[in-house]
């Protein structure tokens, strides 16, 4: 993985054409040239957890539509938006850019972010598009090949997946990996994951330990810290899954610090 998840990353997404947008119906006045639409992206818009990205929104105003617009703007819980509020006067341009934010244990989906406009004068209009939060590393990729924990009966056992890839972290960085609770159909038990090192010291990870409730969802995030003066190298960690009742199982994966 190439980018660190305690620094934020911006890419702007610019909507180059009003074809390439949603528009949300009418607003402002139904009288010829004095309404207003608000555009905004077709397309799921893709940020990694950890990550922060903009977005551009187009405030679309008819010939003779010369109010100011207020735009509220609400994200769906989980992800953040800035700014949630914004005046758009009459004479300023149509764009206007948001900034979304996903914090690295958000969970995995899809998530609505709802766009109200009100002029002045006239009626509101509105509209949403999606953000789609995914996984640090395209390509990002799990196994299993922990043994069977808890029990050996038919749906009642577990393992724990793990990356493919070696993680890569910078020294100095950190960086996330999600581990994975792959729950047989009748295993309802709460496990305990803890994450050390094979040997030795040089990384750390939070947390180190952590306790799947049976009610939880199966993927764990945890960050993985290499400091400035870390060892460039691989590392092998091991983690442990530990069920209520039953017997633990444990798995690898390896970390791999290079040079910043």
């Amino acid at each position: 993985m190439k980018k660190a998840i305690a620094i934020t990353i911006v890419l702007t997404l610019v909507l180059a054409a009003v074809s390439n947008g949603t528009d949300s119906p009418k607003g402002g006045s139904v009288g010829k040239g004095e309404g207003f639409r608000i555009d905004v992206p077709t397309f799921d818009v893709k940020v990694k957890q950890g990550e922060t990205q903009s977005v551009t929104i187009k405030l679309q105003r008819g010939e003779s539509f010369k109010q100011d617009v207020t735009l509220q703007i609400e994200a769906a819980e989980g992800i953040s938006v800035e700014p949630t509020k914004v005046l758009v006067k009459a004479s300023d341009g149509p764009d206007v850019a948001l900034t979304i934010t996903v914090p690295t244990d958000a969970a995995f989906g899809k998530y609505k972010v709802s766009v109200k406009g009100t002029p002045t004068t006239g009626e509101p209009t509105s509209v949403e598009f999606k953000v789609k939060v995914e996984a640090p590393e395209a390509g990002y990729t799990m196994k299993s090949d922990s043994d069977k924990g808890g029990s050996t009966l038919k749906g009642e056992g577990f393992k724990i997946a793990v990356p493919t890839f070696d993680t890569k972290v910078k020294q100095g960085e950190t960086q996330s990996v999600t581990i994975s609770i792959e729950r047989g159909e009748s295993f309802k038990q709460d496990v305990t994951l803890e994450i050390k090192l094979f040997k030795g010291e040089g990384i750390t990870f939070e947390p180190a330990k952590v306790v799947v409730k049976a009610s939880d969802k199966p993927d764990v995030q945890i960050t993985v810290t290499a400091p400035k003066d870390a060892a460039v190298g691989e590392y092998k960690v091991y983690v442990t899954g530990t069920p209520t009742t039953g017997e633990a199982t444990s798995t690898e994966f390896n970390v791999k610090v290079v040079a910043p």
